[in-house]
């Protein structure tokens, strides 16, 4: 193939599905990082749920050998309107207004998690290849445990300082009672399913697949940094140490799933140690 008289093309197949999830995953995280809207809750679990979960999951259809031409062609289809509504929000204001409505989001929602779950199974999809398993949970739950040992005295002793109070908890309705704070945590929770996937699970493993570990790691790390831009400078930088960590933790542990608890876990803590003082 040439484009302006210059022969084009890829070094192998591998080449070109690195590049599929790699331009992807850049313009996912790039239309996330300029659109994310945290309120209200509904509107903002199904933005990020269908930037970080579901079209990297109908993607995994493309990138899967031995798939019917119908198959690939149904997922791209559904992919691309799942685009098209992200387009359609960001240029649409009376879309954006209609969409944030629960008359709307969860039937949309719906419709989207039956269309993908019934082209995965179809598909016949191994999930456990990217994450979405218990892994070897010998290895890393004694881990987890070690490390909310460590963790809940130091975010305690971080929850008497002033500035923390003004950022926890993440959200208000976690100060509401007992019921606000359950849905609120679950809320964060569902999140950090989707953004722990998207980095330590969809990007880490198909990319591992076809470049090895280290070059896959510090792609989702490097990656998963960006997403932290415009943020204190010290935490960019140690965004870009624990993805590397992280990342290495869940390739070893052939889950995402340590990831999502640290993540999750901390974020319960310090909004639970927010909402008692």
């Amino acid at each position: 193939m040439k484009i302006l008289g210059e022969k084009i093309g890829f070094a192998d197949k591998k080449t070109k599905e690195i590049l599929f999830v790699v331009i992807l995953s850049t313009f996912l995280l790039l239309f996330l990082y300029h659109h994310d809207c945290w309120r209200p809750i509904r509107y903002w679990l199904f933005l990020d749920g269908l930037i970080l979960f579901i079209i990297p999951l109908l993607s995994l259809v493309l990138l899967k050998k031995r798939t019917t031409v119908l198959l690939k062609a149904f997922s791209t289809v559904v992919m691309i309107a799942a685009l098209l509504v992200l387009v359609w929000l960001s240029l649409d204001r009376h879309f954006f207004a209609v969409i944030r409505h629960g008359k709307t989001v969860y039937p949309i929602s719906a419709i989207f998690v039956v269309l993908t779950a019934l082209i995965l199974v179809l598909a016949k999809v191994e999930l456990r290849a990217y994450g979405i398993n218990f892994g070897k949970w010998k290895f890393w739950v004694p881990i987890i445990i070690i490390f909310f040992i460590c963790m809940v005295p130091l975010i305690f002793w971080a929850s008497r300082m002033p500035s923390f109070q003004k950022t926890y908890p993440m959200f208000s309705l976690a100060r509401k009672g007992v019921g606000g704070f359950i849905v609120a945590e679950l809320s964060v929770g569902i999140f950090f399913i989707f953004w722990e996937f998207f980095f330590r699970g969809y990007m880490l493993f198909s990319l591992e697949k076809r470049t090895g570990f280290l070059v896959a790691n510090a792609i989702q790390a490097m990656a998963f940094a960006f997403m932290h831009f415009g943020k204190p400078e010290l935490e960019v930088y140690s965004s870009l140490v624990g993805g590397l960590v992280i990342g290495w933790l869940a390739w070893r542990s052939k889950t995402f799933l340590p990831a999502f608890l640290i993540h999750w876990g901390i974020q319960f803590m310090m909004d639970f140690f927010a909402v008692i003082r």
